[in-house]
């Protein structure tokens, strides 16, 4: 069987981001994590950065079996309706309002879908919900979800709602999972079910139901290669892309 083929999306530096390794360059980059843990199974990945011809999207889309929404910047607040907070993160517009369309699209021709961190927000962006912007100044009793010195991560438990899809990928009630972010699903999209959450209330994975495999978690299971739910993570949705595969 013809391995599938996964497209994962990237981050974006502007010429104007100050960053050493930028000099001054548009960039286009991924954390080689998110390589590594596809490398490590049975699928082709390829990288995708943000296009700004969204007419391209529906023929994407048709030549791939799956799309994962890696982390990033910060999720765009003009996309679900508010202004942008003042702050010091960085913010990606084009990618927030291409990551809309893929999602959209991808769940118009019945694509499996995997969002991690910022790609289970913007899960919940494209399909009509918010987000706290900075869960430090906004969410009154949340915990930090992001480690002052990031990039270390933090640790916390997630509860998993039993009879959900995740449950059923990981067999666990409860997980302990890593922590490196500052937004989090404030509103949630209509459509979508909570699967996991943090003992502050944060929500940690959403699922789309009715779909074969629509999944977003919080945390970031391409760094946790030791935790078995990881790789089940990776399979369950590989297995829904091998099912697209045979059918295109």
């Amino acid at each position: 069987m013809k391995p599938p083929l996964i497209a994962f999306t990237m981050d974006q530096s502007p010429a104007a981001d100050v960053r050493p390794f930028a000099r001054g360059r548009e960039l286009y980059f991924i954390n080689a994590v998110y390589v590594r843990y596809l490398e490590g199974a049975d699928c082709l990945p390829m990288a995708l950065p943000t296009l700004l011809d969204h007419s391209r999207i529906p023929s994407l889309i048709a030549g791939i079996d799956g799309l994962l929404l890696t982390g990033g910047d910060d999720v765009y607040a003009g996309a679900y309706g508010e202004e942008v907070i003042p702050g010091q993160w960085r913010i990606d517009p084009p990618r927030t309002f291409f990551e809309i369309e893929l999602i959209r699209e991808a769940l118009h021709q019945h694509k499996p879908l995997f969002g991690i961190c910022r790609g289970c927000q913007m899960i919940n962006v494209a399909l009509g919900g918010s987000l706290w912007q900075d869960i430090a100044s906004q969410a009154p009793g949340a915990r930090q979800h992001r480690s002052p010195e990031s990039p270390i991560l933090t640790y916390h438990p997630a509860a998993i709602a039993a009879g959900s899809r995740l449950h059923a990928i990981v067999g666990r009630e409860s997980l302990t999972v890593n922590s490196s972010h500052h937004q989090a699903i404030r509103k949630l999209a209509p459509q979508l079910q909570i699967t996991a959450h943090a003992e502050d209330g944060i929500i940690e994975g959403i699922e789309l139901p009715g779909e074969d495999f629509v999944l977003g978690v919080q945390w970031h299971p391409e760094t946790m290669d030791e935790m078995s739910s990881s790789r089940a993570l990776l399979e369950a949705f590989l297995a829904s892309c091998r099912e697209r595969s045979l059918a295109r």
